[in-house]
């Protein structure tokens, strides 16, 4: 269970809770936090999430498949992404083995729609022990 104040990782509106948030305590969330726009470029990316990641670049601007995690741009997971944004449906929690520079990782990964102008989304990342 979620300290207080802190949105619940597992919540069916943990998007809309993030949004009412300020930046500061979105950097600090115990899970991973990366906003992406309809085109996949970032506009937010959690301190939390690099430094569970151990991405030390700037982040903000990039495209996410293309630029800081090409390792994701796969059908496992992006291609669950794009699928589900094509059906109007993006709404997922999945698994995933994520190779990070630490080493591989289980990582549980929910994505959430947004309702914004843009078409973007967040994804939303909580590691959840070491895969080997």
């Amino acid at each position: 269970m979620p300290g207080p104040g802190i949105p619940d990782f597992d919540s069916a509106s943990l998007a809309a809770e993030i949004e009412r948030l300020p930046l500061a305590e979105i950097h600090r969330l115990p899970f991973g936090a990366i906003r992406l726009d309809a085109e996949g470029r970032i506009t937010f990316y959690s301190d939390t999430e690099r430094r569970q990641s151990g991405y030390r670049k700037a982040a903000v601007g990039h495209l996410l498949f293309a630029d800081v995690a090409p390792c994701l741009d796969n059908d496992e997971f992006r291609g669950r992404i794009d699928a589900a944004r094509s059906a109007g449906t993006l709404d997922l929690a999945f698994g995933h083995i994520a190779a990070m520079p630490s080493g591989a990782l289980d990582v549980e990964l929910h994505v959430r729609a947004l309702s914004t102008a843009d078409g973007g989304c967040w994804i939303f990342l909580k590691r959840v022990g070491s895969a080997g």
